[in-house]
């Protein structure tokens, strides 16, 4: 499921479903060599077999890698970034809904400045699977997918970032709601 795209301080903010692969990959879907997730320990991860901190470090890993391919510099990984996912990835799942605020809740902007982090430009990638659909790499593949997400992950622009999962998903108990929380200062 797509849910909006819009900019905001130079930044570009998306959603993406598990439901969106198929209806987004209409150019076909975007190869994700297995050597790369292979240099990556816990790529394919159970997201219930595995700890939040594997499952984090296997996805920044697998963005990087890519990001590398393309000639772009690694996002560093930041606290206060993954402070924030991480609040809003639990939000999500404790408050039974899957966008980028929730209804009176705090936008992206107060989410950062919650956690502590301040920049020039910040952008978010949400997105949530359920069974093989919930790991890292299939993770990967749906934002790599999406135009909207595909330019976030691949922008020079930033910097920073920081991860969040939670062990649920709209399609249950068995998945995996993400958000990446990327930034320049």
């Amino acid at each position: 499921m797509l849910d909006h795209v819009y900019t905001r301080r130079r930044s570009i903010v998306a959603a993406f479903g598990a439901s969106a692969a198929v209806a987004l990959a209409g150019t076909g879907p975007v190869p994700l060599a297995d050597a790369h997730a292979a240099s990556c320990s816990g790529a394919k991860a159970n997201i219930n077999k595995a700890s939040a901190s594997k499952l984090r470090s296997a996805l920044l890993c697998l963005v990087n890698n890519k990001r590398a391919s393309a000639g772009l510099k690694a996002i560093k990984a930041n606290r206060k970034l993954e402070k924030a996912a991480t609040r809003h990835a639990k939000d999500m799942v404790k408050r039974d809904y899957f966008a980028h605020q929730r209804p009176g809740g705090p936008d992206l902007g107060e989410r950062l400045e919650r956690a502590g982090w301040s920049g020039s430009a910040f952008g978010e990638t949400i997105a949530y699977g359920c069974g093989s659909s919930a790991s890292p790499k299939a993770t990967l593949r749906g934002w790599l997918n999406s135009p909207p997400h595909r330019a976030i992950l691949l922008s020079a622009t930033y910097k920073a970032g920081g991860l969040g999962v939670g062990a649920e998903a709209p399609c249950g108990n068995h998945g995996a709601t993400w958000v990446l929380d990327v930034g320049r200062r």
